[in-house]
């Protein structure tokens, strides 16, 4: 025979609700993302690397631009000043021509 032990509470608690094992796991398991959840919560951890990317990147181009149109007006100053100066110097040269021979 078993015998009760003494030192038990005063008042014990009662089950009064039935549960199923069943129920238990479909609560204890958390629901899977759907889709445009998933796809958001990518978004949002990435953003900041595309952001920074795509500065890094439209910084970069913007520099070999204006790089390179820096370079075709450079040039093509050069070829207007080559102008310039040699209708400067002809223009002199002609006038100090034609002074030497009122000479």
């Amino acid at each position: 025979m078993s015998t009760i032990p003494r030192n038990l509470p005063r008042f014990l608690p009662t089950l009064t609700e039935v549960v199923h094992p069943d129920e238990l796991v479909r609560i204890a398991v958390p629901a899977m993302p759907g889709l445009e959840e998933t796809v958001l919560s990518v978004m949002q951890r990435v953003e900041p690397v595309i952001e920074r990317r795509l500065r890094e990147e439209a910084d970069a181009m913007l520099r070999n631009m204006v790089a390179e149109q820096l370079q075709r007006l450079s040039a093509c100053l050069r070829q207007e000043f080559e102008i310039l100066v040699r209708q400067a110097v002809s223009e002199a040269m002609t006038s100090q021509s034609s002074q030497h021979k009122l000479k």
